[in-house]
């Protein structure tokens, strides 16, 4: 554990100070209960696994999509991980424009930081995957995700109608009032491809990017005990998205015996952060990324409350 020391200090009746003990004490940033990883070999293919247990939704999601008052995204998050003191990890988060300029770089899709807008622009193809980040605090800090083919999210607050169905692609009020609904509630949100939905593979070979390189998925599922997790799965072997995405689900079903709900990309390209904490605060080396943490230009994060 990381170790620190505890100074007691006491005044006796001449006024002076007097040292009663010194001892060591430990600090956690998180329960180690909630956050297992492994390395699995599993058809020649080997995976890093981080399995985050969301009961009591004690592990919560926080994304960093821009710049904010003159502050870029690694200065963001160093901040405020600073104030909670509970990361569990951090990894780079969707595609960019002009990904190595941090000050000119934008999230590709439509992509809203904390109810504030970042890129309006919401691809109508290929990017099925809405990613939504409610706000932290309370029972706040979840993501969810949306298949955006479906026309079908639902929302909760500013008054929406619960039964409500979303279709942002094909309705300019839907959009809208979803834009609305972001800002009211200070939410996160960010699109990017969706590879996986209800367990069912949604990515094709012909409608995917080639390029081989490692990757990092996003998945949420339940185990066949009911238990639901968030997981992040790395790939390190290089491969293209399509025959990755396919393994991975495969992976999932039959080796960790996991029901996936949805599967997203994380990019690795332009960019390939991450960075994940032992339950002592120290920095694991069991998984990295090839760049480091202060050249990213937006972040997903995960802590623990």
């Amino acid at each position: 554990m990381k170790k620190g020391i505890f100074i007691a200090l006491f005044i006796i009746g001449s006024g002076t100070l007097k040292l009663l003990s010194i001892s060591n004490y430990s600090v956690q940033c998180y329960d180690p209960n909630f956050v297992e990883l492994s390395t699995s070999t599993y058809k020649n293919e080997e995976y890093v696994v981080i399995m985050m247990n969301k009961a009591g939704q004690r592990i919560k999601t926080k994304y960093f999509a821009a710049p904010d008052n003159g502050k870029s995204v690694y200065k963001r998050y160093a901040d405020w991980s600073m104030r909670i003191q509970s990361m569990v990890l951090v990894s780079s988060g969707t595609y960019m424009d002009e990904c190595y300029n941090e000050e000119t770089a934008k999230p590709v899709g439509l992509t809203i930081d904390n109810g504030v807008p970042v890129n309006e622009t919401l691809i109508k193809n290929k990017m099925d995957a809405l990613a939504i980040v409610y706000a932290s605090g309370g029972s706040g800090g979840g993501i969810v995700v949306a298949n955006l083919v479906d026309g079908d999210l639902t929302l909760k607050g500013n008054g929406i109608d619960e039964n409500r169905k979303f279709n942002l692609r094909r309705s300019a009020d839907d959009l809208d009032d979803f834009m609305e609904w972001a800002e009211s509630q200070e939410a996160t949100v960010f699109q990017t491809h969706l590879l996986v939905y209800k367990n069912v593979l949604k990515i094709s070979a012909t409608n995917s990017n080639t390029a081989k390189r490692e990757r990092r998925f996003l998945a949420s599922g339940k185990d066949s005990d009911g238990q639901s997790f968030n997981i992040i799965l790395n790939s390190p072997a290089s491969s293209s998205l399509y025959e990755s995405s396919k393994k991975a689900l495969e992976f999932l079903n039959k080796f960790k015996e996991i029901n996936v709900n949805y599967m997203i990309n994380l990019d690795t390209g332009c960019q390939n952060v991450i960075e994940l904490r032992n339950s002592n605060c120290t920095v694991n080396k069991a998984v990295s990324g090839t760049q480091s943490i202060n050249s990213a230009v937006n972040l997903l994060a995960f802590y623990f409350q």
